[in-house]
């Protein structure tokens, strides 16, 4: 089909992410609903083609009544699931795409749960049910209904459909169209638009492509590229090969940059309008650990961040505030919500408020790797001061003294015992108290309960020690 003129400029653009397992059909499906093909779609990429998969975000597009939809097609293979989170930045919908004949896989629920926590709208296309009887189609439905039922997707359609044999597309067009709704955009904010490629073109300098996410460019308009601190003039303006003078928020473009090396840009690098993106390679953030992860998160465990585009390795630090101090937690378990430090292996552009994912990349494909969400609170921390608990027992010798109970063990000198007046504690049964005085000349405290404890009750005091990151 011959796109019209201006095309772009008269339908709504939206972003349809295609998310599945390898081999489970996304690129043919995204074929059989393209018009347009841009940067990488369709597997243009050569190692795509050499080895079968999709290796890159591939980008294309059709019209659907008022609406561009551009569809972001994201690797399925389980060494890609970086790339996979950092399509789901950008898109407003999701297609999530599940083999007929295979079902659900792991990488499924790493894509669901990737879906969910950027909180984008999702249909199910259940492809190539052309390889199986209405038995197994029901089957293999119902499988995937009890995977939703656990999430925000409980209600999500799904939709029979054969890439192959070109069945069931116009019903997923329909169901897509049905969701489809004209997303809001922040075109008056500071220009940042992550980079998902960048190459040379003769005459036209270094080409950068994206997702405008906030604000407009005009061609003459100078931008920064950030982390990497290069920038310059833009020269052109294209959305889906038409030359314009300007874009906005939700435009997919290509600009391009005379002077720029393409060979230091990469994907994690924002254009951006300049001093508007802070550099840095460190993060607070409040996150929330998924309930499906199996384990726990600990401090100064490796972790993988994704923000944006960029998914970096870093350790993290997860804390909770008591008293505005920041207390390190032993372990995070799941389903908790936490705080947490991380100091990057790399330099990212950040901004407060940005989603992020938490992932263990490190562990086999065959496990669950997304381990929680959250929110960027400080975008550049000073040198967080992060204390840890320590806890000290003792033990009660006289339970009820004139003054209150006669404690040993909590300190080991009288100057000690000075140092903790006022400092609260609590015995084994749960009985708060406050500590007094010291009492004698060696190491015994005198503390006052809101009840008496008793005798070689054990007394718990908890003391905050700063921790040196």
């Amino acid at each position: 089909m011959k796109k019209p003129k201006e095309f772009e400029n008269l339908k709504i653009p939206v972003h349809c992410g295609l998310l599945g397992h390898v081999d489970h059909g996304k690129t043919a499906l995204a074929a059989r609903l393209s018009e347009i093909v841009s940067t990488a779609g369709l597997d243009k990429h050569p190692q795509s083609k050499d080895r079968g998969i999709t290796i890159d975000i591939g980008f294309t597009a059709f019209e659907l009544h008022e609406y561009l939809v551009v569809l972001v097609d994201a690797p399925g293979h389980a060494d890609l699931i970086s790339n996979a989170v950092a399509a789901a930045n950008i898109i407003d919908v999701a297609i999530l795409v599940i083999a007929a004949n295979e079902g659900p896989m792991v990488q499924t629920g790493e894509h669901i749960l990737i879906l969910e926590n950027f909180g984008v709208d999702l249909i199910v296309a259940l492809n190539k049910v052309d390889l199986v009887n209405q038995q197994e189609l029901e089957k293999v439905s119902q499988k995937i209904r009890n995977i939703l039922k656990s999430t925000r997707f409980e209600n999500a359609q799904i939709i029979p459909v054969s890439a192959k044999m070109n069945q069931g597309i116009e019903d997923l067009k329909a169901v897509l169209y049905s969701i489809l709704k004209p997303p809001v955009r922040n075109t008056e904010g500071p220009f940042r638009m992550p980079i998902d490629h960048a190459f040379p073109i003769k005459g036209a300098g270094t080409v950068l492509t994206g997702t405008i996410n906030r604000g407009r460019i005009t061609v003459g308009d100078t931008i920064e590229i950030v982390p990497i601190g290069l920038g310059g003039k833009i020269k052109s303006i294209q959305i889906f090969k038409e030359n314009l003078p300007s874009a906005s928020a939700g435009d997919r473009v290509g600009i391009s940059i005379p002077g720029l090396d393409s060979q230091k840009i990469y994907r994690g690098c924002y254009a951006a309008t300049p001093d508007t993106l802070i550099k840095t390679n460190k993060i607070s953030v409040k996150a929330h650990l998924t309930e499906l992860f199996k384990g726990t998160l600990t401090p100064k465990m490796q972790v993988h961040v994704t923000v944006g585009m960029p998914t970096v390795p870093g350790v993290i630090y997860p804390y909770k505030l008591q008293a505005e101090e920041a207390i390190l937690l032993n372990e995070v378990h799941p389903g908790e919500t936490f705080f947490a430090f991380i100091l990057l292996n790399e330099y990212v552009a950040v901004e407060a408020g940005d989603p992020i994912i938490i992932s263990r990349l490190d562990l086999p494909p065959s496990s669950l790797r997304i381990v929680g969400n959250g929110i960027i609170t400080n975008s550049n921390p000073e040198d967080i001061l992060l204390y840890r608990e320590h806890l000290k027992v003792g033990t009660v010798r006289v339970p009820i003294h004139k003054k209150g109970s006669i404690v040993d063990g909590l300190v080991q000198s009288k100057e000690g015992g000075e140092k903790m007046i006022g400092q609260k504690v609590f015995s084994e049964t749960g009985i708060e108290g406050k500590v007094i005085s010291t009492f004698g000349t060696k190491s015994a405290l005198i503390i006052e309960f809101v009840m008496p404890p008793t005798e070689n009750e054990k007394v718990y005091l908890t003391q905050l020690r700063k921790l040196r990151l």
